[in-house]
Formats: C-alpha cells, structure tokens, sequence
C-alpha cells in the first residue's frame, strides 16, 4: 500500500508575524525591561513633581506599561497574585481619591471645614470636589505610580535565567551610580555630572538627588552582591570558575560602597549600611561551607563565622580610615546637630495631628505639602518647605487614611510571612533561599529607611523595590532546595529521598 503524502503544507510565517512574535517573546521583555530600568535611573532619581525629566520618564513608563499589559498572561497574574493585588489596591485608591463628590457628602468628612468656610466666603457653595484636598497632587501621585507598575507588569513575565540577567543588570547599576558619585567628588562640586538643578551639591549623590537615596541605594545592594555570587557554580576559592570571579567582585565592590557610603553624609545611609552588613554576615555565617563539608562533615562553629568576622572587621576598618581622614561626612553629622534632621522629628507631631483630624478618609495621597501649610504651627515656619513627612508610613496615615494604612500593612504582613517561612526553616531552607532572603533584606533595609525618610517615592528607588518584591515572592523564587542540589550536596540527597 502507498503511503500518503501529505497535502497541507507548512504555512510560513510572514515577515510582520515574525516581528510581532520577536517583540512579544520572553527575551524581548527582558532587554525591554533593563533598558526601561536605565531610562528610569537616569531620569527618575528625584521625588519632586518639577523635575524637566517628567516628560521622557513618564510617556516612556506608559508606553512600557502598555507593551507589559498586552503581553500579559493569566498564569503570570495567578504566580504573582499577592503583588498585583497590592497595586491594583493602590491605583484604586488613588483613583477613588480623584473621584468627585457631592457637596453636602465633601463637607461631612472630617478635615473639610477650612475649605467649606472658603467656598462659602466665595460663593462656591455646591460645588462637587474629590475626596482629596489637593487634586492636582493626587494626580501626580497617579503618574508616579507608572515607573514601578511598568516594572511589576514585564518583571513577572520573566523566567529565572531572565532574572539572574536582570540581578546582574541592577548591579551593573548600582556600579554606574557609584562610579558617577566618584565622578561628583573629583569634578566641580556644581558640575555637570550633577543630574537635578535641587540636590545635595557637593555630595556623591549619583545617579540620584539626594544623597539620602544614593547612600540607602548602595547599602541595600550589599546582600544582592553576595546572592549573585552565590548563585554561580564553582568554588569561592578558584579565580577560573564563576563562583570565584563573582565573588571577587563583590567583595572590590563592598570594599568601594562602605566609604562611598559614609561620603555621602547620610544618617539613614550609616543606619542601612550597619544593617545589611549585620544581616548579610549572618546569612554567610549559616550557608558558608567548609572544605571537609565535601566529605560528609559538617563544618565546625569557627570556621563557619571566620569569614563573615573577618569581612566585618576589614570594613569595620576601611571605615575607620576614612573617619580618620576627616573626609566622613556622615559620621561628623551624626555625633553633631544637623537643624535640617531635627525639623524632621518636629513636624511629627503636626503631622499626626493632621493624620487624625482627617481619620478615616485621609487628606489625599500626594496631598501633604499643601496640607501641612494648613496646620503648620509658627516654630516651623522658615523659608523652606517641608515637602514630605520623612516619615512614609505616618505620612500615608495622614493621606491615605485608613485605606491606605491597609494597603500598606498587608504588604508589610506578607513579606512578614516570607521571611518568617525562610528562617522557620532553618539553615537549610535559607541557603536554598539565598535569593528570596537577599531580596527580603533589601526591602527591609527600604522599609526601615522609609521611617526617616522617603526613598520609595524615588521613581528609580521605587522601581527597584517591585523588582526586590518579585524576587522575595513566594510564587516565584522561595526555591525549592532540590534546585540547588548542586550546591550542597547533603540538600541533593534529600531533596532524592523526598522524591
């Protein structure tokens, strides 16, 4: 009998199917994605609502929300469904914030009675206004919020090996601002290596315009130099396998932040250095490995916390010297009196007030300038403004209400939850989560930061947070430890005998 041939023949794909296919695939939003991050950082390191780079970064930040939004599939929303939930919520708000209300229903919130007093005085009476004091700033906020969104909706489309790319990419930026606040300290201290017209002159600030930003951006990359490196195969002791040259880098790149850090002059920049250098010579304290591991042994206390002691001490030093150089910014801030960071602690009262006059609706999210002008007491004036509260959970307190103050406590409760699930699990679940734990403290680092200042208001610093959020998901990198068998080999055989 014959066989049949065939009588459909492959169809080929037109030229334009195979653009659309190339610009749709998983490849093509990585480099969308990193090239979007470069754009972000180099036109997205200042909080103000002025800045002339507006009006590249936020046409671009749509465009690529955009392009995100109409790649996005169901499973990726499903992997990442705590995430998208939290900034679903927070446009809401927003959104809700802006919606108009009838006159009599305005004027019944608590906190409106200044305003109705005006509209009576100028005949306005009736006029339907929404719910937050300061439109016009509410609707900033709700540009503000396009930068990170772009970066949440392309960076849950990526797989593991585009994220291991992109770790490297926010390194690789972390050394460019680095490098360009080395650039501001050799240069004019108001040259033009300096980005924004209002920023701490004479500073290393970087890429940034506050050297507050800069400094907590540095400190919190430590963790994430050590999860690179650690992510690589090889031994830490071999210069010709991956391991070895990464871990090279990190440790000239530590070496580079810790003084860069103290150039700066920042307090919450000394207070996040202190503290990823802490946590992260606790994370190399439990996942170190003795040679003698290979043979079944476990290593011995000592020599699992020499090499985080050691490093402490070797920075402990490197900052030293630079203290003893007199070239220590942040130290002399720190034992002397700054006005600029006593003011912060004397608007919180103001500020609290504020927050519970207009409790539970809240004044506006990106309402607080114009707000605090209100109730801002005669101690306080001086001819500069106070933009922010230095202080972001007290402040969305006062703008977001208690809405916001949900929002924001069931994104604190979930990484709560994630990094409890990592040290629940005892060192074997923590060095199986090398990556989710990095991310974790980064973010803690971020959060603890916002206490004293704003840095998740940075459209760059903001960013950078969502990618720190996916890393640290549950749904996409708390790992499983057979993944990582071949990092130790005691995790690989249990990871069988559970199989």
């Amino acid at each position: 009998m014959a066989t049949q041939v065939p009588t459909q023949s492959r169809r080929k794909r037109s030229p334009h199917r195979r653009v659309i296919e190339g610009l749709t695939s998983s490849r093509a939003r990585a480099r969308i994605l990193c090239a979007f991050l470069l754009a972000v950082f180099f036109t997205g390191g200042s909080s103000r609502p002025d800045m002339q780079s507006l009006v590249l970064l936020r046409p671009i930040s749509l465009f690529v929300l955009g392009y995100g939004l109409l790649t996005l599939s169901r499973k990726s929303v499903r992997n990442h469904w705590p995430l998208v939930t939290i900034a679903i919520a927070t446009v809401g708000l927003m959104i809700l914030h802006l919606f108009p209300l009838p006159s009599e229903l305005w004027q019944a919130l608590p906190g409106r009675e200044i305003i109705a007093e005006i509209d009576e005085l100028l005949g306005l009476v009736g006029t339907w206004r929404p719910l937050t004091l300061d439109p016009q700033a509410t609707r900033n906020a709700l540009m503000a919020l396009a930068p990170p969104c772009a970066a949440l909706v392309l960076g849950i489309q990526l797989d593991k090996r585009q994220h291991e790319t992109l770790l490297t990419f926010v390194l690789s930026l972390g050394a460019l601002t680095a490098v360009w606040g080395l650039l501001q300290l050799m240069g004019s201290p108001r040259g033009p290596f300096y980005l924004y017209s209002i920023t701490n002159y004479g500073s290393p600030v970087g890429l940034f315009a506050s050297r507050n930003h800069q400094a907590v951006f540095l400190a919190s990359l430590i963790p994430l130099m050590y999860c690179w490196s650690h992510l690589a195969q090889g031994s830490w002791k071999d210069l010709r396998t991956s391991k070895g040259r990464r871990g090279s880098i990190a440790v000239a790149g530590v070496l580079l932040l810790v003084p860069l850090v103290l150039l700066t002059g920042s307090r919450a920049g000394l207070l996040a250095l202190f503290l990823s250098i802490c946590v992260t010579a606790a994370v190399i304290a439990i996942t170190s490995s003795a040679p003698g591991k290979r043979h079944g042994r476990s290593p011995s206390a000592s020599a699992r916390i020499a090499l985080p002691i050691a490093g402490v001490l070797t920075i402990a030093g490197l900052a030293f010297v630079t203290i003893s150089l007199g070239r220590d910014q942040a130290f002399e801030r720190l034992v002397g009196s700054d006005p600029v960071a006593d003011m912060r602690v004397d608007i919180v009262p103001t500020t609290w007030h504020i927050a519970v006059e207009n409790f539970p609706w809240g004044t506006g999210i990106g309402s607080f300038d114009d707000v605090f002008r209100i109730y801002e007491p005669n101690t306080l004036l001086m001819p500069q403004y106070v933009n922010h509260a230095h202080n972001d959970f007290l402040e969305v307190l006062m703008t977001g209400g208690l809405a916001g103050v949900l929002i924001m406590a069931t994104a604190i409760v979930f990484f709560a939850a994630q990094t409890w699930a990592i040290i629940r699990g005892g060192r074997t679940t923590i060095r199986a989560n090398i990556w989710p734990a990095a991310a974790l403290t980064a973010l803690a680092i971020l959060f603890i930061a916002s206490l004293i200042d704003y840095p998740l208001r940075v459209p760059a610093m903001a960013s950078y947070a969502v990618l720190l959020a996916i890393w640290a998901s549950k749904g996409s990198y708390v790992a499983d430890p057979s993944e990582y068998g071949r990092h130790d080999p005691r995790m690989g055989q249990r990871s069988e005998q559970s199989s």
